[in-house]
Formats: structure tokens, sequence, C-alpha cells
């Protein structure tokens, strides 16, 4: 059933309906947070969601690791690229961001941009042939990656389920480790793979759609540094301790 979830050829049905059950599941999981967590109900209707979110988007990315895993070994290391597959690997990714757009109203406008473009990646990706080389191969690369950081989204989400500050600490030093060489390696392979192609370019479409695709991934870039500076704050590698 997985796999054939996978291979299927259904990419825009299977982002709206895909869509459509994750929307539905933010309200299943807001009655269980309000039910059982004591913290959870004292937080206004907005904060909510915007927990809510977190959790649920850490959920998803987190059962996509191994996927994400098994498509960047078979892209970077056999260049063999799986259209259908990485096509429902973005779709799968896009979800989460998609329905945060629609539910979560305070979000900062970097966030904001941030889920846009991600959207705005998923049409190119479902519509894009990546047996060709091609610029929209690149965001296939960051999503994959980015799966790995799913820590990040649940620590934004579970810092308002408790009041432990020594677990919080523990989970920002943990997030920022992962979130930050995550960063590395995925900015690193941007740069040699997209220097490699604008230099193999021949065309004006493929010139025009580096520099389109490097402004919008620097967007996204914005918004990965700004959350990694928090997570070093919020981790006080920094602090020295007074002795």
């Amino acid at each position: 059933m997985m796999m054939h979830i996978l291979n299927s050829e259904y990419h825009f049905t299977f982002y709206l309906f895909g869509s459509i059950l994750f929307y539905y599941t933010y309200f299943f999981t807001n009655i269980l947070l309000n039910a059982y967590n004591e913290k959870y109900m004292k937080l206004e209707e907005e904060k909510k969601m915007y927990v809510v979110s977190n959790i649920l988007k850490s959920i998803q990315l987190c059962g996509l690791t191994p996927l994400a895993g098994y498509i960047l070994y078979d892209t970077m290391y056999n260049d063999s690229w799986n259209n259908p597959m990485i096509k429902n690997l973005g779709v799968w990714y896009t979800i989460p961001d998609t329905v945060s757009l629609i539910l979560v109203k305070k979000m900062d406008m970097t966030t904001k941009i941030h889920h846009s473009i991600v959207c705005l990646f998923n049409i190119a990706s479902i519509t894009n042939d990546y047996n060709e080389e091609n610029i929209v191969r690149c965001l296939i690369i960051y999503a994959a990656f980015s799966t790995y950081a799913f820590i990040v989204n649940f620590m934004l989400g579970a810092r308002f389920l408790h009041s432990n500050k020594k677990i919080e600490k523990l989970m920002s030093r943990f997030a920022f480790g992962v979130y930050s060489i995550c960063c590395m390696i995925n900015w690193i392979w941007h740069y040699f793979y997209m220097t490699r192609l604008y230099n193999a370019c021949n065309t004006n479409y493929c010139t025009y759609g580096i520099y389109l695709y490097s402004f919008l991934v620097c967007m996204i870039a914005v918004d990965d540094i700004k959350l990694n500076k928090w997570l070093l704050k919020k981790s006080e590698f920094l602090v020295l301790k007074a002795e």
C-alpha cells in the first residue's frame, strides 16, 4: 500500500487529499491536548494552533526520514532520479506547510515566506522531469535534508507543554546541532551543484532558472539562519558560567 502511494503518478490528488486529512488532524490533536495537558489548556487559541502545527510537522518529517535517506543516497550517490517517488516526497513534505499557512494565524513573516516558497517549489517539483538535469533537482535535496531536522519543530511545539528548563535546554542543544549540520551539508552541496550547472548552461532559460531558484532558496535560508540563531541562544552554548 505504502509503495503504491509512493510510486503513484497522481501527485496533485495526493497533495489535495493529504492536505485535507492533515487539516482535520489538527483538530483531533487539539482535542487530545486540551484533555490531557494543563499548560496547553491555558494557551490562547492562536498559540494552540502553533503548538499543534509544529508537533504534527515534526511527526510527519520524522516519518519521512527513511524515504528521504533513500532518495538522498539514490540521487547523490547513484545519480538515479525516480520521478514518482521524488515528487511524492515533495508533496508529503509540503503538506504540513500548506495547512500551517491556513490554520496558524500568527506566524513570523520569514516563516510565512518560507512556507509559501515551499508550496511554490512543490508545484515546480510535480511538473518537473527529474531525469533531466536541471535546477529543480536542488529543491528536493533541500527538502530531503530538512526532514532530519524534525526535532526542531518538535522542540518549538513541545516547549509550551512542560516547564522543565533542563529538558528544554537539552532539546535546544540537540536541535541546534542537527539543524546546523543539515543546513551546512545542504548549502555546501547546493553551492557545488549549482556552480557546475551554471557553467554548463547554454540557454537563457537555464541561467534565469538558476537565478530565480537562488533568490527563492536564499529566502528559505534566511529563515533557517534565524531559527539556528534562536536555537543557539536557547541552548546557552555561549553562556559562560560563573565559578
